[in-house]
């Protein structure tokens, strides 16, 4: 079961943006120059297709027009950025339900020096920032989103937000896969978060970044991606959109989505992108997991064995050696999406073609 798979979704402005379209989800990406085309720009220019501040400017801010999508309760950004110095970067987004905006959520500021931090405390009758997801009270099928840029050098050249329906996590569950993506694996090297000082469960998603980052020939060591991941707000490694957004600083195109199953996921291993993905499970969900249970933790999916089971580097492996894991196709895909409805890392060169 595949709705449109990176479709052209029409916008209220009239612009149109790269979209995927799945069944419990919607990942709207705005990385061309006429993307933007119809945002209003105030201390901001385009260079090419990457927004920047206009000469001059020390901040700049751009603000897209409304997006109409599927109805969704949960909205989730990413972005790509360059933040040079103390430069920074804050994505807010606001809903409509009905014909209310509600108030300007902010998903923090980014950047890649030490002061990234998400904004803890947002929550009214419309809904609240969970770190770094907005989860709504009710239902909305309009967002609107404004970037904020600060500091010279600092560009952004890709914004994506994903929305989903919570009552739509598990639509996908079970569907058939494709033989012919079975028994191919992605060369990603192995490595363990529970080598280091500080690291144990809490680094799995800079580890996982590394990892995939490494397969791309940018070998960056695990603390380092701990430390450039860091959330000060949240006090962990943990925030999703900051972890795309230090592989975009390595030069990588990276965003999240969720995917509906593991026959989409699928498509991507079999086309050489691994996926990082977020999954929790309790005592004997998950056969053959190093961890006995988790509330959250996140390992690269690489592929699938010849009978169509996934293959995972599961950093939370005592060595590196142990990491390369087969969990069952479907206790695997069920911790999957009930835990993050299939949400997953994207990250790939900025010239490689997506499935």
């Amino acid at each position: 079961m595949r709705a449109a798979l990176l479709t052209a979704l029409l916008l209220m402005g009239g612009a149109e943006a790269l979209t995927m379209t799945y069944p419990n989800s919607t990942t709207v990406i705005h990385e061309r120059a006429s993307d933007w085309a119809s945002a209003e720009l105030r201390g901001v220019t385009l260079r090419g297709d990457a927004l920047t501040l206009a000469p001059g400017a020390t901040s700049g801010t751009l603000t897209g027009q409304p997006v109409k999508v599927p109805a969704f309760d949960e909205l989730v950004p990413s972005w790509n950025a360059v933040t040079p110095g103390k430069g920074s970067v804050t994505v807010e987004v606001r809903t409509r339900t009905g014909g209310d905006w509600s108030r300007w959520f902010s998903f923090g500021t980014w950047q890649s020096g030490a002061g990234r931090s998400s904004l803890n405390g947002q929550k009214d009758v419309t809904g609240q920032v969970l770190t770094d997801t907005l989860r709504l009270n009710a239902k909305a099928t309009t967002y609107q989103y404004r970037v904020t840029l600060r500091g010279a050098g600092t560009s952004v050249r890709l914004l994506a937000l994903n929305t989903a329906d919570r009552a739509q996590r598990m639509a996908g569950l079970g569907q058939p896969g494709n033989r012919a993506a079975w028994g191919k694996l992605v060369n990603v090297p192995q490595r363990s978060q529970m080598l280091y000082a500080g690291g144990g469960e809490v680094w799995c998603s800079p580890t996982s970044v590394a990892m995939i980052l490494a397969a791309y020939g940018v070998n960056v060591p695990v603390p380092q991606a701990a430390e450039g991941t860091f959330d000060r707000a949240y006090g962990g490694t943990g925030n999703w959109p900051f972890n795309t957004a230090y592989a975009g600083a390595h030069g990588l195109r990276a965003f999240l989505t969720r995917l509906p199953s593991l026959a989409e996921a699928e498509r991507y291993t079999a086309a050489g992108v691994p996926l990082a993905v977020s999954l929790g499970w309790k005592k004997g969900e998950l056969p053959g997991a190093p961890l006995t249970a988790s509330d959250g933790h996140l390992m690269v999916l690489v592929g699938f064995d010849a009978q169509g089971n996934p293959v995972l580097n599961d950093p939370a492996a005592p060595t590196d050696a142990a990491v390369r894991r087969t969990y069952p196709r479907a206790a695997f895909e069920r911790q999957w999406l009930s835990h993050s409805g299939g949400l997953s890392y994207v990250i790939a060169p900025p010239n490689k073609a997506l499935p």
